[in-house]
């Protein structure tokens, strides 16, 4: 059995959160292909705006990555340290901050990509677009 600074309280090594991590980065990127090919279709983009929408797209993407690479690199420090800990509470706390200020540069970043994407598309499109989104939501 591997040593307790090595496991989560799941079982799971932090190795294997970082390969979650990466796969979930891939996972994101697939879904960001899967969105554009449909919007491509519902909204009858033009090859440029397809295009346009593609870089928007691919910009914000890896614009997250960098916080996956910090991210895993906060939890390696915290897997070093013992479980209730004085140093493994102040970490947490710490790791628990940064994860709140990047959720919400996420969700800032998420909507310039959507006002980007707005004006990149016809007021017909962008009505389509916005109950894309709605629906989006519902779900």
């Amino acid at each position: 059995m591997a040593d307790k600074k090595d496991c989560h309280a799941d079982g799971a090594s932090h190795g294997d959160q970082k390969g979650h991590a990466k796969m979930d980065g891939k996972h994101g990127h697939k879904q960001s292909k899967k969105m554009i090919r449909r919007m491509a279709k519902t909204l009858n983009l033009t090859d440029v705006q397809e295009d346009a929408v593609k870089a928007l797209m691919q910009a914000q993407h890896e614009g997250m990555s960098g916080h996956q690479d910090v991210m895993s690199l906060q939890l390696d420090q915290l897997a070093q340290l013992d479980a209730g800990s004085d140093a493994y509470m102040a970490k947490a706390k710490e790791i628990g901050t940064l994860q709140g200020e990047a959720m919400g540069q996420r969700l800032i970043e998420r909507g310039n990509t959507q006002a980007k994407i707005m004006d990149l598309l016809t007021p017909e499109q962008a009505e389509e677009y916005q109950q894309m989104h709605k629906k989006m939501a519902h779900r």
